[in-house]
């Protein structure tokens, strides 16, 4: 019935893999109780119905990928949307009339107050995600796209040279099946693999990183620049440089986690 599930609820994940953990939920204002909840399981979008007469509020959760979520709510009798967020964000719809005050001997008519206006909250930067199996095309993904390119590594794949990230945040280079970036003798100064500077913001997951060798510093990544790298669930294998075989920093930051070396 349309007069009880007024709005449609349309979820979005720009890497085409469900929202990794994020849900929403669905929460009658009045009562302040949770009147549904769910997610987008998998895939690049979905879509809930969302019920009930009155004021509620929807407010999406982080999950492991947050960058990926977008949403719309959309009110179906007239197509039109009434608010769109990302995750960690919330917005307040409204629908139908407000309930009355009873009845009372006073002749003066009782005003309801008006409805209150959806809090729009504003939409997340628009995400770039690729699949790459070449080094031409995970060069090219990195230089073409910038902020907020979101890569996955399908295959091993074998450098014919350094590739340097400048001035771009919010990159993820991540692998789901375990692929293996291998170097060489390429003849790097600093950073044999990658070369991250300019303040950028870079999170490598899953990945291998193998006989990456550099003259300096960083055998398989140099990060400079006030730049900050993630690097989760990796290994590093036979990265041999003069400072710091596996990864090296310079006027920067880097977190690690689940992360082997060896013969680094």
């Amino acid at each position: 019935d349309a007069h009880e599930c007024p709005f449609t609820l349309n979820m979005m994940d720009s890497f085409g893999d469900g929202w990794d953990g994020a849900k929403w939920t669905w929460t009658e204002d009045s009562t302040n109780s949770d009147a549904d909840t769910g997610t987008l399981d998998n895939g690049a979008s979905g879509t809930a119905p969302l019920c009930g007469v009155g004021c509620y509020t929807l407010s999406v959760g982080v999950g492991d990928y947050p960058s990926e979520v977008s949403w719309t709510i959309v009110k179906d009798d007239t197509g039109q949307d009434e608010a769109s967020g990302g995750a960690g964000e919330s917005a307040t719809v409204c629908s139908g009339a407000q309930p009355s005050p009873l009845p009372t001997t006073s002749p003066v008519p009782t005003v309801l107050p008006p409805t209150p206006m959806p809090t729009i909250k504003p939409t997340p930067s628009p995400t770039t995600a690729m699949t790459v199996s070449t080094f031409d095309d995970l060069s090219d993904a990195i230089t073409n796209n910038g902020n907020n390119a979101q890569i996955n590594v399908v295959g091993n794949i074998t450098f014919d040279a350094a590739i340097t990230i400048s001035a771009a945040v919010n990159v993820a280079i991540r692998s789901s099946v375990g692929a293996v970036l291998i170097g060489g003798d390429i003849g790097a100064g600093s950073g044999g693999l990658f070369r991250i500077e300019g303040a950028s913001d870079v999170t490598f997951t899953g990945l291998g990183f193998k006989s990456g060798s550099a003259s300096n510093g960083g055998g398989c990544l140099f990060v400079t620049g006030s730049s900050n790298v993630e690097v989760d669930d990796a290994d590093f294998l036979e990265c041999i440089a003069y400072r710091g075989g596996g990864m090296y920093l310079e006027d920067s930051s880097a977190t690690v986690s689940g992360t082997s070396y060896t013969s680094c």
